[in-house]
């Protein structure tokens, strides 16, 4: 299963852009019968970052959901709207599920997705890394009961591994962080993880579902 994410950054000024991603979302819906998931970017994220997310059986399944958006005039109108309030956009990634992936998932507004990502470190053993990652998950999801996704990038900065958690909201969060914190199985079994990232490239932050 694939995951299409884009990224970009918009003024923040969500009181304009809100309705705009909203009739984005729809119209897709309309248009292909495939959801979007509309998220905006929280702690570690610039201001006004909104995300796009969408998973797939495979490319093919993807390009007849693009061929639809492209020849829809609906689309184009709404993007033509959100474009006004874009400051900067990233290029598109596509990432292949290692762990986890379910299409068609309705997701709760208001959802937290934890993000943790990283590139291989250079020479870098991709498949212990992918064997760290999984380690990692089966922990999480003993001291916590949340079960963690784990995806490589497929399309963009190759070597890139993935970790997001789904959960249920910020207060939440904190539950989740603390149950963590309180074992001592977690962080030596994180700090592990650094010997597989390159220097620099590790990133934490959160994602929260709005459409």
């Amino acid at each position: 299963m694939l995951l299409f994410n884009r990224t970009l950054v918009t003024t923040g000024d969500m009181e304009a852009v809100f309705p705009i991603v909203q009739e984005l979302a729809a119209t897709m819906k309309m248009e292909t019968g495939v959801s979007v998931n509309v998220w905006a970017g929280s702690n570690g994220y610039v201001a006004g970052t909104l995300g796009f997310s969408v998973a797939y059986e495979s490319l093919a399944a993807r390009a007849e959901v693009t061929s639809k958006l492209g020849a829809s005039k609906a689309w184009w109108i709404s993007n033509r709207k959100l474009r006004e309030h874009m400051v900067s956009m990233e290029p598109d990634i596509i990432y292949q599920y290692i762990r986890g992936g379910t299409l068609g998932t309705n997701i709760p507004l208001g959802t937290v997705v934890s993000q943790c990502q990283f590139q291989l470190a250079q020479g870098g053993d991709w498949m212990a890394a992918l064997k760290w990652a999984n380690e990692y998950a089966d922990m999480c999801k003993k001291l916590t009961g949340i079960d963690t996704n784990i995806l490589h990038t497929l399309y963009g900065v190759l070597g890139g591994i993935g970790m997001l958690t789904g959960i249920p909201s910020m207060a939440a969060v904190d539950g989740y962080r603390g149950k963590l914190s309180a074992s001592s199985e977690f962080l030596p079994k994180f700090l592990e993880g650094v010997r597989h990232a390159l220097a620099g490239s590790v990133i934490q932050r959160h994602l929260v579902k709005i459409a």
